[in-house]
């Protein structure tokens, strides 16, 4: 039950918003009634209002404001006001005073408005003309118009008392059903018949009565909103327009107004007889002057139901047109993002889909369903807007589900499929009116987008053996291969390892240094695994991948594997070169590269050597002595026998002082104990493996596997990918690669450069330190002479240094010469000595006609998709041993004393020896630099753990 107070007298005012619209002024009058149940149009509110108020529909039109509660300011409910004007504005009156519990009762302000109506009797339509004379256009009157003033008028003055008689009583006035054989008096009716139903108490006591009248008022009003305002207009003017106030003739025979009794004023409207009247022309029947002007139709009007494509900036509404199920449900979010609502889905299916707001007291609604004919989807039906208050929700972005979510990050994945988490979340704050997601749901719809773009991971497996077979058929010099292990059960076979090298990378190996390094990085996708990689160095010493494959670990058979199928892709390449290998330390690799077979004369064409910094690294884990390390780094890029040597001394005199300190505490009976003798485990290594200056001169300078690790960063965007998309990656970016150094390259060549930037600099530097040297001619036969370097207090040995240089055999006793294959300081000094051009000694392998030949072999461009040969055979799966376990996966290398970080409690400064960018420690929180999530002034105590995935 539901208690309002109706006010009505007065005019509104506005003093106070906070208290609502009260009245003011004399004559308030106020009306309490009951209702039992939520009324859901106007016209059913007016027509309770106005009975209670016992007013005319006839007559007056009533305009209805809502003193509505808004909220609660200390203790007190402030209040706002709502005009109700429309059918939704009552059922969001209705659905407030169901929520406000505590307000005991409810108010309404109601103002009065007077209704012109047409006035016609049975027989003929008069006009009062200014001299009080009636007279007939053509057979037809203009309607006659009364005026009637408002309910608040004096007595004597109504409408009713000046033109309507009392039931009872003989007038001048004649009733239209006294006139019209067929006229039906209900009242008379409904008094005489017991049978008699009264449709509107039934109404009004019954909450589930159907008030089939108001259905049909509110089809045709939603049918007439589709009109022409401005035909309405005319129309009206035309038909509807009354006569002024002046023109209404008096009546002399009309009795004193004061002693008409309004309880037995009818219903029917009366009209004043006029006596002085000239006779008219009556037609033969009524049909004659009925209105028949809104019959007519313009042929060239075409009245469509409303229907339009749906766009973000729009409401909800009947008529809207969407391409499929999945844009419906696109736009329900988006709207839900915008006005920061819950909907639920209450029925989907195949060809509906309906949903609702999660408030149940809420009667907002959207109803779609396909049309076969069209095989579009389209919105039928819709309740709104939405009754229910949207205060408290978070914003949270709880609608958005993850498939949502990946459509949106498909674009952007497809520029750029290396954005970052905190890019992705930033971009739907944004965009989605300040919503902020978890970093697990951005994640997981991240993976959803890479599997839209780039297919699934399953699927992925499929399509990579047609993707090789269409590099192998585009250029017949692309190499792959590959291993699988065939599972008889399921009729297919488990890719173990796979291998592919590209036509012009092994090409352009032919023109490079050759040194190669190799290298393996894991692999962070739905599968483990790890991508093995060889690298060259071009002229400019700029990285050239040469060959990469996919295997489930590291290991001495996956490691032989790449290795024998990498020998056999370059056989032709390196038929007559003597190749070194630069690696780590692992037994698969050693094993491997020593069963490498030989050439015809037994000589092995292949040397192996080590990282420096990977055998550092495992010094270090040994004798975890970061000095000791620094010493054993600068030992192995030494390239003179005393400098060797002058850095070796402190390693083995410190194990010199550890073993006699062993001696003093344990005796003469203690073992050897290895953890504490630096020195003899780095003299157990051959020396031609950690050193460069044992090395031969195979390395070319390079001591390190820094372009394989290098290249792995580059690499870091695909290492996420299904299988066949980081395959296409590899071949992308090297097209890019090729593109872009030759066009350097031929832009070098234009303005007469010969040597490359990375040769000419240490050329330069060399030239530089030879200015101040001094040069003797000691053997002019064999071209030898001896270079004797300043004095110079900043160096370490002081320098007056001499060195024996030898132009024939193009070695120099510094070793740097024979190690880089550019001529060094002392080289130079002896060949301008000679006036000879010291830049013609230089390698050719480090000239810029041989760069502009190692990327001559240009990538072709595929065949499209479909054009691809069909492959036979049973289909490729991943390995499911290898499937990953739940979580997010760690993408980021686990840093050691391998990237200069020292690892000793509370110091986090790099090796003096192998400095590097280091990256800030910043908050989780406020993500400032120089202090943690602890320390955040931000924080307040909260917690340091968090829900994202591992």
């Amino acid at each position: 039950m539901i208690h309002i107070n109706i006010y009505y007298g007065g005019p509104l005012s506005n003093a106070d918003a906070y208290e609502g619209l009260p009245f003011q002024g004399p004559g308030i009058q106020c009306y309490y009634i009951m209702i039992r149940r939520k009324l859901k149009t106007l016209n059913e509110l007016k027509e309770k209002i106005m009975e209670e108020l016992q007013l005319n529909p006839t007559l007056h039109d009533i305009h209805i404001t809502f003193r509505s509660p808004h909220e609660v300011l200390n203790q007190c409910i402030t209040y706002r006001h709502m005009a109700i004007k429309e059918d939704k504005h009552v059922r969001i009156m209705f659905n407030k005073m169901q929520k406000w519990e505590q307000c005991a009762g409810f108010e309404l302000y109601v103002t009065l408005e007077p209704r012109a109506e047409i006035v016609q009797t049975t027989t003929s339509l008069q006009f009062a003309a200014l001299d009080d004379q009636c007279t007939t256009l053509g057979g037809y009157t203009p309607p006659f118009q009364e005026t009637p003033t408002t309910i608040e008028s004096e007595p004597g003055n109504r409408y009713e008392d000046q033109f309507c008689a009392h039931r009872g009583e003989s007038s001048t006035f004649p009733v239209v059903g006294d006139e019209d054989e067929d006229y039906v008096d209900h009242a008379a009716i409904r008094d005489e018949d017991e049978d008699y139903v009264d449709h509107a108490a039934i109404r009004d006591e019954d909450e589930d009565y159907v008030d089939h009248a108001a259905i049909r008022d509110e089809d045709e009003d939603e049918d007439l909103a589709d009109r022409d305002e401005y035909e309405e207009r005319i129309e009206q003017d035309d038909f509807d327009r009354g006569v002024d106030d002046h023109e209404i003739t008096p009546n002399p025979h009309v009795h004193d107004m004061a002693e008409c009794d309004e309880d037995d004023v009818d219903a029917t409207i009366r009209v004043q007889h006029v006596t002085n009247t000239t006779p008219v022309y009556e037609p033969p029947a009524s049909s004659f002057y009925a209105n028949t002007w809104e019959n007519m139709v313009d042929p060239e009007v075409v009245h469509q139901a409303f229907a339009s494509s749906w766009k973000e900036d729009m409401n909800f509404s009947t008529g809207l047109i969407f391409a499929n199920k999945e844009a419906v449900k696109c736009a329900l979010t988006i709207y839900a993002a915008k006005h920061n609502r819950n909907i639920v889905t209450s029925r989907s299916t195949k060809t509906r889909l309906s949903v609702k707001c999660m408030d149940d007291s809420c009667k907002w609604y959207v109803g779609a369903v396909v049309k076969p004919e069209l095989g579009l989807w389209k919105v039928t039906s819709y309740g709104g807007p939405h009754s229910c208050m949207p205060l408290g929700t978070a914003l949270d972005g709880r609608m958005m589900d993850c498939n949502f979510l990946a459509a949106e990050f498909v674009p952007i994945l497809q520029k750029n499929h290396m954005a970052t988490i905190d890019h992705l979340r930033d971009f739907i704050k944004a965009k989605y009116y300040g919503h902020e997601l978890s970093y697990y749901k951005i994640w997981d719809a991240k993976q959803k987008a890479i599997a839209k773009i780039f297919g699934n991971w399953e699927e992925s497996y499929q399509r990579l053996r047609k993707l090789l077979l269409a590099y192998l058929d585009q250029q017949v010099g692309t190499r792959y291969w590959y291993h699988t292990e065939p599972r008889a059960e399921f009729g297919d076979s488990i890719l173990r390892y796979v291998f592919w090298a590209f036509a012009p990378c092994i090409e352009g190996f032919r023109h490079c240094k050759p040194v190669i390094s190799i290298d393996g990085t894991h692999l962070y996708g739905k599968y483990r695994g790890v991508l093995l990689i060889a690298m060259a160095t071009d002229a400019n010493n700029k990285v050239l991948p040469l060959a990469f494959a996919v295997v489930d670990k590291e290991s001495g058979p996956s490691w032989g594997w790449f290795l024998e199928c990498f020998r056999i892709s370059m056989g032709d390449v390196i038929a007559n070169k003597d190749i070194c290998v630069i690696s780590d330390r692992h037994k698969g690799i050693q094993n491997a590269i020593a069963n490498w077979p030989r050439d015809d004369h037994g000589r092995i064409r292949v040397f192996h050597r080590y990282c420096l910094r990977h055998v550092a690294s495992n010094f270090n884990k040994h004798f975890q002595d970061a000095t000791l390390k620094s010493l054993a780094l600068k030992a192995g890029y030494a390239t003179q026998e005393a400098k060797f040597e002058l850095y070796m001394q402190p390693i083995k005199e410190a194990e010199i002082e550890a073993l006699r300190k062993k001696l003093r505490t344990e005796g003469q009976e203690s073992e050897p104990d290895s953890s504490i003798m630096p020195y003899t485990y780095l003299m157990n290594e051959d020396l031609n493996m950690w050193t460069q200056l044992q090395d031969g001169g195979y390395r070319y300078g390079a001591m390190t596997t820094n372009v394989s690790e290098c290249f792995n960063g580059v690499l870091k965007g695909a290492r996420g990918l299904p299988i066949a998309a980081m395959v296409e990656f590899t071949w992308s970016k090297l097209v890019a690669y090729f593109h872009d150094r030759h066009k350097a390259i031929t832009h070098d060549l234009s303005k007469g450069k010969v040597w490359s930037k990375y040769a000419l600099t240490i050329y330069e530097e060399n030239l530089k330190k030879s200015i101040t040297h001094q040069v003797n001619a000691f053997n002019n036969q064999n071209g030898i002479f001896q270079v004797i370097t300043a004095y110079n207090i900043h160096s370490s040995g002081g320098g007056h240094h001499s060195q024996e240089v030898n132009l024939v055999a193009k070695t120099c006793r510094c070793g740097k010469w024979q190690n880089r294959k550019i001529p060094c300081s002392h080289a130079i000094k002896a060949l301008q000595h000679l006036g000879q051009d010291a830049t013609t000694y230089i390698d050719p392998c480090y000239s810029l006609e041989n760069a502009i030949r190692t990327y001559s072999h240009a990538f072709l461009v595929p065949k499209s998709e479909s054009l691809w040969r069909d492959v036979e055979g049973p289909k490729w799966v991943p390995d499911p041993d290898l499937l990953r376990a739940k979580g997010r996966p760690v993408k980021s290398r686990i840093r050691n004393e391998m990237d200069g970080v020292r690892r000793e409690p509370g110091s986090r400064r790099p090796d003096s020896d192998l400095r590097e960018i280091q990256q800030k420690q910043s908050c989780g929180l406020c993500h400032q630099h120089g202090h943690n999530r602890r320390r955040c002034p931000l924080s307040r105590g909260a917690s340091t753990s968090s829900n994202d995935p591992n």
